[in-house]
């Protein structure tokens, strides 16, 4: 018989709320990183040094043992929210209610940071290079640049495709007076391991950017290749959202990203695409109490905070361990809008309009 998903780690719960739960002790003696020097000497600078590590460690395990019982506090709170009623935690009831060790399990859910790391920059890059494509003209120019390394990932740096973009806005600038490029631009790991760059621009018609990895012309003289570090490649794009979630969404299959590697980059956004992309990037319950114009931001402790009013939306989750992969749902933030679908503006948000 196929075991249960997730009874692992139901019993491992069952075992620790059946162990006794006594009250807070601190002991000093626990793990001591002085029990090496047991017969030795012990000077008094080694005594005071124990005597601050002692008080550290007590008000750490204060700390821990404050935030878990306000865990507990919150979960009991968010169960009669939900009308549950509190039974043993050594058992389940079909009748009353659901155990703690039912009710954490059921509300646990455990987050791949890869994989998160790739959603969000799947919505980041489709969200933006819609809004992108649709700031410019019908006869607009939309062009694919690759960017490959000659070498391995011993050669990438940070700021490399930084350099490039500086002088791509640089070129935009002697042909158009304008700084301002659009562009999306998504990292991917070529079948090698090493890491290379798709760059999707786009352009008014009649302008065609220069092959990344050949010299340019400014004003008559040369300027130096905007990509130094190894080939390129420049096609037109007939489809470049397609083209950009195509290599958006391999994310991590043939390895992994240099150590403090961005993943995808944008620029030219309005206003408007701004606030759609900071919309489609936060969690669903800010998405239902916040448009497009508001401006919620991660707030210190968990949740988001709108510092221009004040309001701070509680996060619906809190970790349970280590390591930040696995949370517990502790409440429901209720929505003003249910199901909203897409990024949206209030009716307030219209000039002489007020909302109701």
């Amino acid at each position: 018989m196929k075991p249960e998903f997730g009874q692992g780690f139901k019993d491992h719960l069952k075992k620790i709320v059946a162990m006794p739960q006594s009250e807070f002790r601190f002991d000093p003696d626990r793990d001591r990183p002085w029990a090496t020097i047991g017969n030795q000497h012990v000077s008094p600078r080694m005594k005071a040094a124990r005597a601050r590590y002692v008080a550290r460690s007590e008000a750490n395990a204060r700390v821990q043992h404050a935030r878990m019982a306000a865990l507990l506090g919150e979960a009991q709170a968010a169960r009669e929210a939900r009308g549950l009623v509190s039974l043993s935690t050594t058992c389940k009831s079909g009748i009353s209610g659901l155990s703690v060790v039912d009710f954490v399990a059921e509300n646990t859910i455990e987050i791949d940071h890869q994989k998160a790391r790739i959603t969000r920059m799947q919505k980041s890059v489709g969200i933006s290079a819609k809004a992108l494509h649709n700031l410019g003209k019908k006869n607009q120019r939309v062009w694919m640049l690759t960017l490959t390394y000659r070498g391995t990932n011993r050669d990438w740096r940070a700021e490399h495709i930084s350099r490039y973009l500086d002088g791509l806005r640089k070129w935009h600038y002697s042909r158009t007076g304008c700084k301002k490029v659009r562009y999306v631009w998504v990292a991917e790991l070529q079948k090698r391991g090493v890491i290379h760059y798709h760059v999707c621009v786009w352009l008014d018609n009649g302008l065609t950017p220069p092959k990344p990895d050949s010299a340019w012309k400014k004003k008559g003289a040369f300027q130096a290749p905007m990509w130094t570090h190894g080939m390129s490649n420049r096609v037109r794009a007939t489809h470049p959202v397609a083209y950009l979630m195509k290599y958006a969404s391999k994310g991590t299959s043939e390895g992994k990203f240099p150590h403090g590697a961005r993943i995808s980059g944008v620029g030219g956004l309005d206003e408007v695409g701004r606030g759609c992309r900071r919309w489609v990037l936060w969690p669903a319950y800010v998405q239902g109490n916040a448009s497009i114009k508001d401006k919620f931001r991660p707030a210190p402790g968990g949740g988001y905070l709108n510092a221009e009013t004040g309001e701070l939306l509680r996060s619906e989750f809190v970790p349970t361990g280590g390591g930040f992969t696995r949370f517990v749902r502790v409440r429901t933030t209720p929505r003003s809008i249910e199901n909203t679908g897409g990024p949206f503006s209030w009716l307030s948000d219209r000039p002489g309009v007020i909302h109701a």
